[in-house]
């Protein structure tokens, strides 16, 4: 019904209006409102601004619950992508101190002791070999 309204604007063509009562003949072609029709008319035109705020309020919020959702996927993609590679870190640095560990003997006294006799030993047992 705006496009009604609207079309007048569009072609450049000035509204008529006039009064006429029951039965006389319209003094113009075109399309003839009663009173509530065209108070009908004005209050959709009225109402058109509001319901246009209102819709792209409504249009607007739908768009921005949407970004924050996917903002807060990804958040949670984040931080469970972080917590993954900690957990491979942590788990990395157990197996590096396990294979440390297993890298140096238990008790280096012992070897050091035992690496030095023999030695020794070899060491006196050439020297009579060689006399």
């Amino acid at each position: 019904m705006i496009l009604i309204l609207l079309t007048s604007l569009a072609y450049g063509v000035s509204p008529e209006y006039t009064y006429i009562s029951a039965g006389e003949p319209a003094p113009f072609s075109g399309r003839l409102f009663n009173d509530e029709a065209a108070q009908l008319l004005s209050d959709k035109v009225s109402k058109a601004e509001d319901m246009c705020r209102i819709e792209l309020d409504y249009q607007v919020g739908m768009v921005l619950a949407k970004k924050n959702e996917e903002i807060k996927e990804i958040r949670s993609e984040h931080l469970y992508q972080k917590e993954v590679l900690v957990s491979k870190i942590e788990s990395q640095q157990k197996r590096i101190e396990s294979l440390e560990k297993l890298k140096t003997p238990p008790k280096k006294q012992l070897w050091f002791t035992l690496g030095l006799i023999t030695g020794v030993g070899t060491t006196i047992a050439i020297a009579k070999a060689v006399e």
